[in-house]
């Protein structure tokens, strides 16, 4: 799975083929709130972000709508979120539900690219109007059409899902597909049951508040103001003033191949520590070889699917754990340094952020749009990893406006990879050129065997 934005998509020239949805039957009015990260999306509604995520895939030969169209619905009946809308109430955003059958993919129009730059300028355009949290469905999906190889793109706002999410979607349109191909008559596809993310946000909404004298409150509380009593922030300059962002700037950066991936994984379990642990510490290595602090405050995303029933399940999935890396002589002591500081920020995780800003109050102050934080996600570990390959998928963000770093490092049979968005300033890609060339040149030291390092400049 590479993880890249729409800016750095380059889909190859074809048939754009574009799906409506025709909606049937009412919503009914649920009782379930939405979850803390899509209340925080969500804002008021009327100016939710547009904020969006697709995956994207191949498939062999011509485009079959009829079976891409009958697999988007049955992927819409399979996971609640999808039959999900908002509306602003009195009482705040409330929750719609569809009921399975309500949404009919119909295929509306086709129009021809002999440019794949263009087709991506279309594709930008109409996710910007498709995936749109005050709408509903507020997701679509496309098709491109060749004679060689099609492709399928499904995107969504960011309400309906998280990363994870795509991975599914990917997996889940591929067999759905391939099973309507291989009998459209009577298509069957293996698909396990899956856990609704609406109950999910049933049990989110039933949890107990957490004691402002709790040690996790405490520690976030004193993390926050560490950092200034607000949230933590790339330790150096971007070139963005503080109130004001920049266009969004996206680079791509292979970090290590697959060899050299295993070997630093070895490393990572060598120190006692993970992959995680192993980037993070790499990363907070490289600010501090160019200039930055021995300390590195962020946050990281984790997942929160630990039930078996919501393993597969769309939605969003995540919560966030304060961390901040120790950089110490060498790699290897910051690696240990960062597992030790990983195991400590875990429990952290299990206090919702609302209830951590709330018990600070006008302690704290959101300064900024964006928030310094680092992703890991290792696609080899995900059930159907192997067609990502085969099928060259992608997981696509949109690209908007920026005011502060954020990382997302990617492992997958290939090698390490690192997503990086920032601010479109000249001062941002400096430091970030400088950035990225002093983490890869890191990653690649200490993963050369002894006989090669002794080669090394």
């Amino acid at each position: 799975m590479r993880v890249t934005s729409i800016t750095e998509y380059t889909p190859r020239a074809g048939t754009v083929v574009e799906f409506t949805a025709v909606v049937t039957g009412k919503p009914q009015p649920s009782t379930v709130p939405p979850s803390f990260n899509q209340r925080f999306h969500l804002g008021d509604l009327d100016e939710a972000e547009r904020v969006w995520i697709a995956g994207a895939f191949e498939v062999q030969g011509r485009l079959d709508t009829r079976a891409l169209g009958w697999a988007f619905e049955r992927l819409i009946d399979r996971h609640d979120t999808l039959r999900s809308s908002f509306v602003r109430a009195a009482a705040g955003i409330e929750r719609m539900v569809h009921e399975p059958g309500a949404v009919e993919m119909r295929e509306t129009t086709r129009t021809t690219f002999s440019s794949g730059s263009m087709l991506r300028s279309h594709l930008r355009n109409s996710l910007e109007l498709h995936c749109d949290a005050r709408r509903f469905p507020s997701y679509t999906c496309f098709g491109i059409d060749r004679p060689d190889t099609s492709t399928v793109l499904c995107a969504f706002d960011h309400s309906n899902v998280d990363a994870m999410s795509i991975a599914v979607v990917v997996d889940e349109i591929n067999t759905l597909y391939d099973a309507y191909r291989r009998c459209p008559s009577n298509p069957e596809a293996a698909l396990p049951p899956v856990g609704g993310f609406v109950e999910y946000c049933r049990v989110e909404a039933t949890q107990p508040l957490v004691d402002p004298t709790d040690e996790r409150m405490v520690r976030w509380s004193n993390f926050l103001t560490e950092c200034g009593g607000t949230t933590p922030r790339f330790p150096l300059d971007l070139g963005v003033a503080e109130g004001e962002t920049a266009p969004q700037a996206t680079t791509v950066t292979p970090l290590l191949d697959a060899q050299h991936t295993l070997d630093f994984a070895e490393l990572c379990a060598r120190s006692g520590a993970g992959m995680f642990a192993g980037v993070v510490a790499a990363i907070g290595q490289a600010c501090a070889g160019i200039g930055g602090p021995s300390r590195v405050p962020f946050l990281f995303p984790l997942h929160t699917r630990h039930q078996q029933q919501f393993s597969r399940a769309l939605g969003w999935f995540t919560t966030n754990a304060p961390m901040t890396v120790e950089v110490e002589h060498d790699l290897t002591d910051t690696i240990t340094a960062a597992h030790t500081a990983f195991r400590a920020a875990l429990p952290l995780s299990t206090v919702p952020i609302p209830q951590v800003l709330n018990n600070l109050g006008d302690a704290f102050t959101l300064s900024r749009r964006d928030v310094f934080m680092v992703s890991y996600i290792d696609y080899t570990r995900i059930g159907g990893h192997e067609r990502f390959d085969r099928t060259d998928a992608h997981h696509i963000s949109n690209a908007t406006v920026s005011d502060d770093a954020q990382f997302w490092v990617s492992r997958t049979t290939s090698g390490l990879a690192l997503r990086s968005r920032f601010p479109d300033t000249a001062q941002a890609h400096s430091v970030m050129n400088a950035f990225t060339a002093e983490l890869v040149a890191l990653l690649r030291v200490s993963t050369a065997k002894p006989e090669s390092a002794a080669l090394t400049p």
